[in-house]
């Protein structure tokens, strides 16, 4: 049995907001938002009896330890850690293993620049006299301005299997290594769509990688739109996750600052931790910014400006 005071404490040192009262939480259980759905409340209470969770609304279910894992992405051993000591968050590790753990992660892929990428072949590229009805209504349901679309060449589909989509390029190394395809309509099954599988992975690369002067400064976001309201220095890795392809890549730019700037579910914001842990031996300056609940790079640009959300980024204190 665990107290439930120690279960506050936990999510407290976690900066996860928690609940003991109201809406939503049986009386003597500890509530936060669903890591396992798209709780937009707080359905997920922990009884301290039995030290056993339970979300109403998605069913799932099981230990607390369970839940910290999926919450932190930390180990099964670091998170009874937690439970024990609720001051315990991220174990130090010494810079030599976590330089090991990347090299050893990422030393047996090899690298490969895919030329054989093309554009649908509908594809048309943007420009002012371009006149497509769905593109003008979506960048202004989205505050993108058509420039933003023209400089980063980016084109639509009038017919064919992505009719209807924006097609944004994917460059890496000056080569075209993929695209997305955004719709436009909002009524499609899949809101993005990438490039066959037979021409790579989207996912093996970093959108405007390029960009990134060798020893400047990264930001990671999760996808195109954030990287764009987010500004120059920004790229996109498509998931909240990183490939060793793209581990790579960030290496390869002997980055003075690294900052991860991901969506604030919560999933998200501890992958996020743990990815940038991997990088602290090798970057001067790695940062994992959290943005207010509920946001994104793209939704808080979108509302507060580039330069507040580049404040709000940077002025997270380092690891």
């Amino acid at each position: 049995m665990i107290d439930k005071q120690r279960i506050v404490d936990i999510y407290n040192n976690l900066n996860i907001h928690s609940w003991t009262t109201g809406k939503n939480v049986t009386k003597g259980w500890v509530n936060i938002s669903c890591p396992f759905c798209d709780d937009g409340s707080n359905h997920c209470g922990v009884n301290p009896a039995t030290e056993l969770f339970n979300c109403w609304k998605c069913g799932r279910k099981g230990h607390f330890v369970d839940l910290l894992i999926e919450l932190t992405g930390l180990s099964f051993g670091e998170c009874k850690d937690i439970i024990s000591d609720a001051t315990v968050t991220f174990k130090e590790r010494p810079l030599d293993k976590i330089r090991n753990t990347l090299e050893g992660e990422i030393s047996e892929s090899k690298l490969n620049v895919n030329s054989t990428v093309i554009l649908p072949r509908s594809f048309e590229l943007v420009t002012n006299s371009t006149h497509f009805p769905l593109l003008d209504s979506y960048l202004e349901r989205r505050g993108i301005q058509i420039s933003t679309v023209i400089s980063n060449f980016c084109g639509v589909c009038w017919a064919g299997q992505y009719m209807n989509r924006m097609i944004i390029p994917v460059h890496c190394q000056e080569k075209l290594v993929s695209f997305q395809a955004v719709d436009l309509s909002g009524f499609a099954q899949l809101r993005y769509r990438s490039a066959p599988l037979s021409m790579g992975r989207i996912n093996d690369f970093l959108y405007n990688y390029d960009g990134i002067k060798i020893g400047g400064r990264m930001i990671i976001t999760e996808g195109v739109l954030d990287a764009w309201r987010t500004g120059v220095d920004a790229v996109a890795a498509f998931t909240s996750t990183l490939t060793k392809n793209q581990k790579k890549l960030i290496l390869a730019k002997n980055l003075e600052e690294l900052y991860f700037c991901f969506d604030t579910e919560l999933t998200s914001y501890y992958k996020s931790r743990e990815l940038a842990k991997g990088f602290e031996a090798y970057i001067p300056k790695v940062v994992v910014a959290r943005l207010p609940y509920g946001e994104d790079p793209d939704s808080y640009g979108k509302d507060h400006g580039k330069e507040a959300l580049l404040e709000l980024i940077k002025g997270v204190d380092e690891l």
